[in-house]
């Protein structure tokens, strides 16, 4: 008996799967490994937060910068792109007028510029004119300016909202544009965007990378029998795009991804989905709670892995 339980343990010791070193910091790698050996084989799962922790840089933040770089923008011009904010009668901090003040003005801008583009001025001539470098700056600012003056939640929805109004496929066709794009660079960089005449400044995140640890993380706890998540507070639908790609992204299924919901609204813009636990801060716990912990008998993750206050 002792022999035969000698051999299950090595065994079970021979079947767990290694975690490649790769560039981990070492206390970091150990625990990792730690990990997959001690909880790999029990059915368990392990959830991640998407921007800036399974990947470098943010999905929703590139796109916003790919579409201002690109002028697609549909019903946010329309609507002073200003979506999202429960409130824009008020001076914001940093800025010194009202959201409302700088949706229209922003809105002027975009049409302008647009305007130039649809009449056959090259894109990289409207890059290079000063109106431009001013309008790409005040958006910045503004985005920047949204973050000191309203709540975590209403910034989570009012980028996204940016994108509203597009037709469903065209929408995530502009996503994958998106993604494409910044994952040809091969690297993560920020970038200052300062206005002509040094009003407003902003910094861009350009880039997306997926590193070679990330992707053998996931593979590796999926070996052990350890199931990967991701919850996220960008939007479900485009962090699904990169995180079920089996190349670029992890692989994952849709049912292995949890990010915001949004429903339409009359007016062509986006509300948060009702009934859903919309995954940032709190709404991360309570969703996991909810929707992932029931499919192991309600038992926590073995491994919650995030970056910010988002996730805390």
């Amino acid at each position: 008996m002792r022999k035969r339980t000698g051999i299950l343990l090595l065994l079970l010791v021979s079947c767990t799967p290694r975690l490649e070193r790769g560039d981990w910091i070492p206390e970091t790698y150990d625990a990792l490994q730690t990990l997959v050996s001690d909880k790999g084989n029990r059915g368990g799962y392990a959830v991640f937060d998407c921007d800036n922790t399974s990947i470098l840089h943010d999905v929703t933040h590139t796109l916003m910068v790919y579409q201002i770089e690109n002028l697609r923008f549909a019903i946010a011009a329309e609507h002073g792109f200003t979506d999202g904010l429960q409130r824009t009668d008020f001076p914001m901090e940093g800025l010194g007028m009202t959201a409302a003040q700088m949706g229209a003005s922003l809105r002027e801008g975009y049409l302008s510029l647009k305007g130039r583009l649809d009449a056959g001025v090259p894109l990289e001539e409207i890059h290079a004119s000063e109106e431009y470098l001013d309008w790409r700056a005040r958006f910045l600012a503004f985005y920047k300016a949204i973050g000191r003056n309203y709540s975590y939640g209403e910034l989570c929805l009012w980028e996204p909202s940016i994108a509203a109004g597009f037709p469903e496929e065209e929408l995530r066709a502009l996503g994958r544009e998106s993604i494409h794009h910044w994952l040809l660079q091969e690297k993560a960089w920020n970038e200052e965007w300062v206005s002509p005449d040094g009003r407003w400044t902003g910094v861009a995140e350009k880039g997306l990378v997926v590193t070679k640890e990330m992707k053998n993380l996931y593979r590796t706890l999926r070996k052990a029998g350890i199931t990967p998540y991701i919850v996220s507070a960008s939007p479900e639908w485009l962090v699904e795009i990169l995180a079920c790609d089996p190349d670029r992204g992890f692989g994952l299924s849709p049912e292995e991804v949890f990010g915001v919901r949004f429903v339409e609204t009359p007016d062509g813009s986006w509300d948060y989905e009702q009934g859903y636990h919309q995954p940032f801060k709190e709404g991360k716990v309570a969703l996991i709670d909810s929707l992932i912990a029931p499919r192991y008998d309600g038992r926590d993750p073995v491994l919650a892995a995030g970056d910010s206050e988002g996730d805390v």
